[in-house]
């Protein structure tokens, strides 16, 4: 079943694999925790502007999740304009990741992650943060 390709796929470094451990016990949904994590290991920079993610397949198999869910958290990534994904190219980590915008998507993603593991849903969560703003 296509073994060259899979001889071939680049694996997933051990490091991180460890830095995106996705608890199965959390409240946070597994592609969340897949966003989030690789959003922290991003501006920590220990993933550099132009640093190649692993495909989506290796780095689901890597974490035992789903391939859906990698690629949702890529995705995600994709649209915030953190990642940037080109066919046959693979997602690389986009000049702009260290942007005021890319900030603000990892303290907001980290803000609802907290309000997750607290029981909050959206909204609850959304209310506390609009009582921060003066109207």
């Amino acid at each position: 079943m296509g073994s060259q390709t899979e001889n071939s796929a680049p694996s997933v470094p051990a490091w991180l694999v460890t830095a995106l451990t996705v608890k199965s016990t959390s409240t946070v949904p597994p592609y969340e925790q897949v966003r989030t994590g690789l959003l922290d290991l991003i501006h920590r920079s220990r993933l550099p502007v132009g640093s190649k993610l692993p495909t989506v397949r290796a780095l689901a198999a890597a974490l035992g999740v789903s391939a859906n869910t990698v690629a949702r958290a890529y995705k995600e990534l994709e649209q915030a304009a953190v990642v940037t994904a080109r066919p046959r190219l693979g997602t690389v980590v986009a000049q702009g990741a260290d942007s005021a915008e890319s900030q603000l998507a990892a303290a907001a993603a980290a803000y609802a992650e907290v309000a997750r593991t607290l029981g909050y849903g959206r909204r609850e969560a959304v209310r506390h943060l609009e009582a921060v703003f003066p109207a």
